[in-house]
């Protein structure tokens, strides 16, 4: 079950990258349309953001210092119990990676380097199947 803030907004994303470089990219490409970022540099910081604020999808690269992408949204979900819809964001772009991420019940996967307007059309999209909103 997603826990669900309906019609909310600003619509709150968590960036979870170790690379410092990548979260700012995605901070500046998603604040310019009006959403509102949290910023985490490993898995725990995540896992904190998640549990002191209400986030509606959380962008999580797979590999980082203490816990993969994979792992830390396995630890979101079962240590806080809650499902915010994820996009797993990695330069692995391997069938193997991808349907992990799928067996994980990710919701979405970019590749590293990712187009700016392609982030922006996958967070767009899968805010609009978890909020079934259409006023994105």
């Amino acid at each position: 079950m997603v826990a669900r803030e309906l019609f909310v907004r600003p619509y709150r994303v968590l960036v979870s990258d170790d690379d410092a470089g990548c979260r700012e990219t995605v901070r500046e490409a998603l604040a310019v349309q009006g959403y509102e970022l949290c910023l985490a540099s490993c898995g725990r910081e995540a896992i904190e953001a998640v549990r002191s604020h209400f986030i509606h999808v959380m962008i999580v690269d797979m590999n980082m210092p203490d816990m993969s992408g994979l792992d830390t949204v396995s630890m979101i979900r079962r240590e806080i119990s809650v499902r915010v819809p994820s996009i797993l964001m990695s330069a692995d772009a391997s069938r193997e990676l991808m349907s992990e991420a799928l067996a994980a019940h990710f919701d979405s996967f970019i590749a590293k380097p990712f187009d700016i307007s392609a982030l922006r059309h996958i967070v767009e999209e899968v805010l609009r199947r978890h909020y079934e909103t259409d006023d994105l």
